[in-house]
């Protein structure tokens, strides 16, 4: 079967890229193809997964408002420091006696259950228009992967990896939410007794699962750029502080799981290739019916900037009309320590202000516009990848 899937990473207020992406892919492309490549199956993590639901609607309506909500996104819609302050904000926090994040994350919740196209999310599954959407997030308890599955397919077997599981639901504003409820930042979400953090503590960008839900070609859609400078000290003056530390651990625990997926997609791949190649097209046969191994292709969209550094540019320029203590956080988060380096990484992830959004949205659009030639290629009417084809678009 010809199934497209679309894999969308978390990355908070990154996820603007994504939503350029989406743009470009859904509303833009289809002027080359002569209709709309919805995607099948839709995957997504945290703000993956708020991003998702859209695409999963198939609606071009639903489409529009995405783009609106990032263009003109402000950090009120999002968050806010409680009113005690923010001292006391982080005693309590810490403490744990009375809140478990450093932010009120209400503007968040009232504005995906005003916005999220739910109604034509259930259309879709009902008609089977679309064969599954599958939300990540992390139970807290236990630290077990979750998989928040909704398809009308009940014979749908994703087969899940040690220490996840797999619960078949109808999707909705908490279980989004609870894919994004980054810890410490977010509280977490209660769902039937059970709380929930972001989904990308364990799988940031959710591959495996859009695979066995039987994707056959696959857009992935990253939120870090891939670096040209060569690993190493970058600058010797570098001072390693808090805002650094965070910035980079999230960036190691956001992108270096969808490259560990994406080489194993290529083994697999590579190993199909070379067994059809010696024993004939038996061999591919065999190797999915017996262990449910076959070629997919996977096409790879990533930042083409620094989104750290524009964050750092952006507050420079455009610091956004925020409350005078979330102003100091965010200018203590924006890393001036290391201002050399020109880059904030753990501010990137914040900064949900219209200034820094508008513009990763539209870099994101533009991104998958220079791809266009291969989008078409992709998305484009032709049969399932065979092993020869997989092996060749993936240089092997």
């Amino acid at each position: 079967m010809n199934c497209l899937g679309l894999v969308l990473s978390g990355g908070a207020a990154r996820g603007a890229y994504a939503a350029g992406v989406m743009r470009y892919l859904l509303g833009e492309l289809p002027r080359h193809l002569g209709r709309v490549p919805w995607p099948d199956i839709v995957t997504g993590s945290s703000v993956g997964a708020l991003n998702g639901v859209f695409a999963a609607a198939r609606s071009l309506d639903a489409m529009q408002r995405l783009t609106a909500i990032w263009r003109d996104m402000t950090i009120d819609d999002v968050y806010r420091l409680e009113a005690r302050g923010l001292v006391r904000t982080l005693r309590a926090t810490w403490a744990a006696a009375s809140g478990t994040a450093l932010f009120d994350a209400a503007p968040l919740h009232a504005l995906v259950e005003r916005v999220a196209p739910l109604d034509a999310l259930r259309r879709a599954i009902d008609s089977r228009a679309l064969r599954s959407f599958i939300v990540s997030a992390t139970q807290v308890d236990s630290g077990i992967h979750v998989l928040f599955v909704d398809s009308a397919m009940q014979a749908l077997r994703l087969d899940p990896l040690p220490l996840s599981r797999i619960s078949r639901v109808h999707i909705t504003a908490r279980h989004l939410l609870a894919s994004a409820a980054l810890p410490f930042a977010f509280p977490p979400i209660e769902i039937e007794g059970v709380w929930y953090v972001d989904g990308g503590l364990r799988q940031n960008t959710p591959l495996r699962p859009a695979v066995m839900a039987g994707a056959s070609r696959v857009i992935v859609v990253g939120t870090t750029a891939e670096r040209e400078t060569p690993p190493g000290i970058r600058h010797p003056e570098l001072t390693p502080n808090l805002p650094f530390l965070a910035g980079k651990t999230l960036n190691a625990l956001l992108a270096d799981p969808v490259e560990r997926d994406l080489r194993a997609t290529d083994q697999v791949n590579a190993i199909v290739a070379w067994g059809t190649s010696v024993y004939g097209p038996g061999f591919a046969r065999r190797l999915e019916a017996d262990l449910g191994m076959r070629p997919v292709e996977t096409l790879f969209i990533r930042p083409s900037e620094d989104l750290g550094c524009l964050a750092a540019e952006t507050w420079r320029r455009h610091p956004p009309p925020v409350p005078r203590q979330v102003a100091w956080l965010l200018s203590t988060i924006a890393d001036r320590a290391n201002a050399s380096d020109g880059e904030s990484d753990l501010l990137s992830y914040l900064l949900f202000d219209r200034a820094f959004t508008a513009e990763v949205e539209e870099i994101g659009f533009q991104d998958a516009r220079r791809r266009e030639a291969e989008l078409v290629r992709f998305v484009g009417e032709h049969p399932p990848p065979t092993a020869a084809a997989v092996a060749a678009s993936s240089g092997g």
